[in-house]
């Protein structure tokens, strides 16, 4: 059979389309498996909270899973502007920050959707009192807080 170089071309650019495709869909499953939901103990906020008011910021408080082994209990997790409800965050963080829970206390159970991205969803100033003596572990997002 004799083969035109259209066929040719209609055919390889057939199988590229299908490789690019395959390799978006492989981005969205990383981008879905970057979100991780777990129930949690709010074990320590490490200091006061800054007022409100004054400007845009995301606090770190320390979370322990219940029944994990000792070296992956410990959470560091990013919260936006916690003295504000979740339900009442407005604007362009409510894609980012939401939930059902009004305040925090240490010693609650929360649920929470957490992404280990956190560089690429919050630019702004982060509170961190674990900064100083951990460095390494890695500091979550929290995407929603809801009591457990």
């Amino acid at each position: 059979m004799i083969y035109s170089s259209n066929q040719r071309f209609d055919r390889n650019a057939f199988l590229g389309l299908i490789f690019v495709g395959l390799a978006g869909l492989s981005r969205a499953a990383q981008a879905d498996a970057a979100v991780v939901e777990v129930t949690a103990k709010l074990v320590e906020i490490p200091s006061k909270m800054p007022p409100d008011d004054l400007y845009d910021y995301a606090y770190v408080m320390r979370y322990e899973i219940p029944g994990a082994p000792p070296d992956k209990a410990a959470l560091l997790v990013a919260h936006y502007k916690p003295l504000v409800a979740r339900s009442k965050i407005t604007g362009k963080m409510k894609a980012h920050a939401s939930g059902k829970l009004r305040s925090f206390n240490a010693g609650d159970l929360h649920k929470l959707k957490l992404s280990a991205d956190l560089k690429s969803i919050w630019k702004g100033a982060l509170v961190d009192e674990y900064a100083a003596t951990d460095r390494k572990s890695i500091r979550y997002w929290c995407l929603q807080v809801d009591p457990a």
